[in-house]
């Protein structure tokens, strides 16, 4: 029976805390000087199991050795999650160390499903120093992933799933509009046509901003420090045309404080880009704007 080895919450929260930085291997993002990168909160909780053949004594070891390379463990996953913030759950990897040469890393259980992500955790587990590590060492890395953005990713893809009717209104000038958000209300959109004609552009671009409101969603929780998304508005241009992804341009950001509003302003913009939506009907451009609600005193502590 696997022995299971579970390191105290001190030597956890070191290795969990302690910084990712370029010397550590984590790779660039490609930002430059005085660029600002800002990510939803991440949470990589490790674990060790031995295998037959290997005590205790070798097993923490280990553990301490892949307890040093967290930062980089954690910076492979941030880096998935700033393009998928879906991607959650439990990876087992095989770590085994036996008479001679480098460690051989295998896939023991694969719940995260990306070969990505896998494949730069396992890059880390291969580069750790083995030096002091006796022979043979065979163990489970096992790795739980959570991010903040996960659950309100969910519940925006089965929003989006769900919205397959558009429901339009029209403005003081007879201009069609249409409203959307999050369940929760803490992202809402309103989206305003061009002329009387323009019901078709206006529900094409409403169902774009539905795919992207994981990013959206996103965006106004970075724009928080300790969970405390500041609260504004945002507005946009869209231009839709007919089969292909829209373009847009955030043209303002009213969001609380000029570094935030900047910061908000430039990942909205990168969430807009990200559309993959193609319309199978309206041309033209329309107007949107997004409200991101302030965080309450509930939502702070829960982050």
């Amino acid at each position: 029976m696997q022995t299971l080895l579970r390191f105290s919450a001190l030597l956890l929260a070191l290795a969990l805390a302690a910084p990712a930085s370029a010397q550590d291997g984590v790779a660039n993002s490609g930002m430059g000087q005085g660029e600002a990168r800002i990510t939803s909160r991440s949470d990589v909780r490790l674990s060790m199991e031995s295998m037959p053949g290997t005590g205790g004594a070798a097993v923490t070891a280990l553990g301490q050795r892949v307890g040093a390379r967290m930062a980089q463990i954690r910076g492979c996953y941030e880096q998935r999650v700033e393009q998928d913030p879906t991607i959650t759950g439990t990876l087992r990897l095989r770590f085994l160390l036996e008479g001679r040469g480098r460690p051989r890393v295998e896939i023991d259980r694969d719940g995260v499903r990306d070969a990505t992500l896998v494949g730069c955790i396992t890059q880390v587990l291969e580069r750790l120093d083995i030096a002091q590590l006796s022979r043979p060492t065979r163990a489970i890395v096992a790795l739980q992933l959570a991010n903040t953005a996960a659950r309100g990713a969910e519940q925006s893809a089965v929003r989006a799933q769900e919205a397959r009717q558009v429901t339009l209104t029209a403005d003081g000038d007879g201009n069609p509009t249409s409203t959307g958000g999050t369940p929760d209300g803490r992202v809402r959109f309103t989206v305003t046509g061009r002329g009387r004609e323009s019901g078709p552009t206006v529900a094409a671009a409403h169902r774009a901003l539905l795919s992207v409101l994981p990013g959206l969603m996103d965006c106004r929780r970075r724009s928080g420090r300790q969970g405390r998304a500041p609260g504004g508005d945002l507005s946009a241009t869209m231009q839709i045309r007919t089969g292909q992804a829209p373009s847009s341009r955030v043209t303002r950001s009213r969001v609380e404080g000029e570094r935030r509003a900047g910061f908000t302003q430039t990942c909205v913009g990168r969430a807009l880009d990200a559309i993959e939506h193609r319309p199978t009907e309206g041309r033209g451009p329309v107007r949107v704007e997004i409200h991101f609600e302030p965080a309450n005193d509930v939502e702070a502590a829960q982050n």
